[in-house]
């Protein structure tokens, strides 16, 4: 290849230096690669629009791999143009790119890592839009999957920007899980209420159980009771909330024993719920009122 280019450049050279522009051969000769250069850009810039439309990828994960490949286009073309033209020497030029690369690689490093996140976040689908979710000791509703952020509603109704970087590096936990396998996990059939739907609807909603599952959201929370508290009354006062709280989940909510500690016992409670939402609404009244056993055994 470099043969053929440096042929190009003689002949061009021995045409221009008739004219007296001998010196500018090298420039002339490079810009049929880069004519090409732009068109395959524009070939694959247009393909990766269509394509990520398609696959309904997010406006924001698009732009930012267009924006790297860009990136890719200009550093090939400035690195053919200074190569070809000797603007600056060989060695001079080898050291001032791997400087200046690295200066590039630290200042866009974190960007850069949250693209790489990014992609395997889309790529492995831990989670999706409208799932609650915790991420390390951030917990909310996804509203949004971007190529550099992933966006939570949460308990306050604020919304979190988690960068996907953190994503891939916390535990990341996802409430939502099918009510058939749950039930079957615990030798117990789950009969959904099909009220006075159509047979149509019923239909319907059979052919998704059947491939998808009826997807339901088992979320849980850990109580602390100090061991100076009478157990009895603490369990007492707990059962009576669950049964109080029955009807407004799938099923009667769930006091688990979990841990002992040093300071007293750690409970783990457990609701199912429909739609994420209910977490932030019904879900958190429920949490205020189970969490205020102290008190209830106090006035006891």
């Amino acid at each position: 290849m470099q043969d053929l280019f440096t042929i190009l450049t003689n002949y061009i050279h021995d045409f221009l230096d008739n004219f007296g522009l001998g010196t500018y051969a090298p420039i002339v000769a490079i810009l049929p690669f880069l004519i090409f250069l732009y068109i395959l850009y524009l070939i694959v810039m247009r393909t990766v629009t269509i394509t990520f439309r398609k696959v309904g990828m997010p406006a924001e994960a698009t732009s930012g791999i267009k924006l790297m490949l860009r990136v890719l286009f200009f550093a090939i073309g400035i690195t053919s143009i200074l190569t070809a033209t000797t603007i600056i020497p060989g060695t001079a030029f080898i050291t001032g790119g791997a400087l200046l690369g690295t200066a590039i690689g630290l200042a866009f490093s974190k960007a850069l890592s949250n693209m790489v996140s990014g992609l395997y976040v889309l790529g492995a689908r831990p989670f999706r839009v409208g799932d609650y979710v915790k991420i390390g000791d951030v917990e909310g509703i996804v509203l949004e999957i971007t190529l550099n952020y992933t966006r939570l509603l949460q308990s306050d109704f604020t919304k979190e920007y988690v960068p996907n970087s953190k994503v891939v590096d916390s535990q990341v936990t996802n409430y939502r899980v099918r009510i058939d396998d749950l039930m079957t996990e615990r030798g117990r059939e789950y009969h959904p209420d099909v009220g006075t739907s159509s047979k149509f609807k019923m239909a319907l909603d059979g052919l998704r159980s059947l491939t998808k599952g009826t997807e339901v959201y088992r979320y849980s929370f850990e109580v602390n009771v100090h061991k100076d508290y009478d157990i009895d009354l603490i369990d007492a006062y707990f059962d009576k909330i669950c049964e109080k709280w029955t009807d407004e989940f799938i099923e009667r909510p769930e006091v688990l024993f979990w841990a002992e500690t040093m300071f007293g016992l750690v409970y783990r409670v457990t609701y199912i719920v429909t739609d994420p939402m209910d977490i932030l609404g019904k879900g958190s009244d429920f949490l205020h009122e189970i969490s205020r056993f102290m008190y209830a055994v106090k006035n006891a």
